[in-house]
């Protein structure tokens, strides 16, 4: 059983990204737009920043409380406009009361964890600018761990919007045979399926969703998942028993999440080289 090392990934990420913009005179720059409670998202955004730092990266962070906010749309144009080198993220999952048609103020050429309608409409269409990050970081660790696909049966937990929608048509061009699962889906419909595939990713955010009983022997389990447990970080899966019955599985925190926000930031870095491209022709 291997238990896939996230940070170990992310750092030759990050590593082959700073050597190949250190001697660029102009950088990138990331504004991650938050909203309601600060701690509710606090954890991810200090990865992002501390990433930003290490690879030398201009980073803003906007956080708006709830009662503050009388007009988003107004908030974002003017962040996605602040300048023409910066890359723009609204803090996912959104603050009660927040419409999600906030997020079709990112221009999809400042949009890297494609989060705009447009950049959907784009992925969707074969025109992405750059791919989806969280679902980019999965096919990647599959990749780097010699996990096949092809004709290999799997079940994805969940169709949110930042890895579900994503994931699904990209294992299928892999030559997967993908079936989606909702949270809420009857038990023994949710047991027939996955404990029968050979791969299960999860990334619903519903702390012990995966359970022992869900996986069959020699299983792949990749846990997307997030959710904040007791002040902690935790994932879908629950890890102590599922460990032993699977051939691979990503921990939560140090597994897909590392891979991601490193991936966020490769979308960052080619935004900004077509950004420059285009001012240059």
């Amino acid at each position: 059983m291997v238990i896939f090392d996230g940070k170990k990934l992310a750092d030759k990420i990050l590593i082959g990204l700073k050597n190949e913009i250190d001697p660029w005179p102009k950088k990138p720059n990331l504004a991650v737009v938050s909203f309601g409670r600060k701690e509710e998202n606090s954890s991810y955004i200090i990865q992002k920043r501390k990433t930003a730092e290490f690879l030398g990266l201009g980073f803003q962070h906007y956080h708006y409380s709830n009662e503050a906010v009388s007009n988003e749309r107004e908030y974002l144009n003017k962040i996605a406009g602040m300048e023409k080198n910066s890359a723009v993220v609204v803090q996912l999952p959104l603050a009660e009361g927040i419409n999600y048609s906030i997020l079709n103020a990112i221009p999809a050429e400042k949009d890297p964890d494609l989060l705009s309608d447009k950049a959907v409409g784009l992925f969707f269409n074969g025109r992405s600018l750059v791919r989806p990050p969280t679902a980019a970081a999965i096919l990647m660790i599959f990749d780097e761990s010699g996990i096949p696909l092809r004709n290999k049966r799997v079940a994805l937990f969940g169709y949110g919007r930042l890895v579900g929608r994503f994931l699904t048509p990209l294992l299928i061009e892999k030559g997967a045979v993908v079936t989606v699962l909702e949270k809420n889906a009857p038990r023994e419909v949710v047991l027939d399926i996955s404990s029968k595939a050979d791969i299960i990713v999860s990334a619903v955010g519903e702390p012990g969703l995966i359970t022992a009983d869900m996986v069959k022997d020699g299983a792949a389990v990749v846990d997307a998942g997030f959710s904040i447990v007791s002040g902690k970080i935790t994932g879908d899966v629950d890890f102590n028993s599922v460990k032993d019955k699977t051939s691979f599985i990503t921990p939560v925190p140090g597994g897909v999440g590392p891979v991601g926000v490193a991936e966020l930031f490769a979308n960052v870095i080619e935004l900004f080289k077509l950004s420059n491209k285009k001012q240059h022709r």
